[in-house]
Parts: structure tokens; C-alpha cells; sequence
């Protein structure tokens, strides 16, 4: 059976396209995320816990445990946009414009804060690893 679709507005269609690069987006900060906590993990980062500044590296590893229960929130808000979306464009929910703008604009301020956290935490994260790694060569030295 054919599913009925038509047409959605220009708006719509724009919300579509843009809560798509926010799945993008996502998609790529939990592949991220994922990676830089397997290494703060790893025994590499782990014998740096005998330096100075270690304190920085557990705080900004911590953050990114939280950050990571975010995206899957802020994920779950975006799958739910799209869900809205192809609903109006299979006919099975009417277009109602102010409720989808709502909603892009509730999750777009979502992403933005998210997006900002997130590098905040990854420079937090490289800035102790720099530092511990300044105190390694200045030993070396």
C-alpha cells in the first residue's frame, strides 16, 4: 500500500533539512564523545594521573559523561521533530506552522547551547591533557 504524501510548505521543508544537519550533527558529536571517553579511559591517560593538573582531566571527563546524556536527549528532541515532519508530509498530521516553529525554535536554542557546551568541554579536555603533557616535557628537560 502506497503511503499518501504531499507536499509540505517551503517552512516545513526547511525545518526538515535543518533538524537533518542537526542529526548530523549528533550523530558525529556521540561518535566524538564516545571516542575522547574510551581515551581519557585508556591506560595512557590513566598513567597521567601521577601529574599535576590531573584534577582538570577528571572534571572536563566528567563533563563529557554529562554532555553525553545530553545529545541522546537533544537526539531524542530531533528524531521527535522529524517524526512531526514526516507526519505533515504523509497526511497524517495536519501542518500546524506555529507549533513547528515552536518547535525548531526550542530546538535549535537546544542545539546552540549543546553545541557550545560541547566544545567548551572538548577544549577543557585538550587544555589539561596540554598542560599535563608541558609538565612532561619540561621534566623531560
Amino acid at each position: 500500500m502506497m503511503e499518501n504524501v504531499t507536499e509540505m510548505s517551503d517552512r516545513s521543508a526547511e525545518y526538515h533539512a535543518i533538524a537533518g544537519r542537526w542529526k548530523s550533527d549528533l550523530e558525529f558529536f556521540k561518535i566524538e564523545s564516545s571516542f575522547l571517553s574510551r581515551l581519557k579511559q585508556d591506560y595512557y591517560f590513566t598513567r597521567l594521573s601521577a601529574y599535576r593538573h590531573t584534577e582538570e582531566l577528571q572534571e572536563a571527563g566528567q563533563k563529557l559523561l554529562k554532555l553525553q546524556d545530553d545529545i541522546l536527549w537533544a537526539e531524542a528532541h530531533v528524531d521527535a521533530q522529524l517524526h512531526q515532519l514526516a507526519q505533515v508530509a504523509e497526511n497524517k498530521e495536519e501542518e500546524n506552522s506555529k507549533k513547528l516553529a515552536l518547535t525548531n525554535a526550542k530546538v535549535g536554542h537546544l542545539m546552540i547551547n549543546l553545541t557550545h557546551e560541547y566544545q567548551k568541554v572538548k577544549k577543557e579536555l585538550f587544555t589539561a591533557v596540554d598542560t599535563i603533557f608541558r609538565e612532561l616535557e619540561f621534566q623531560a628537560s
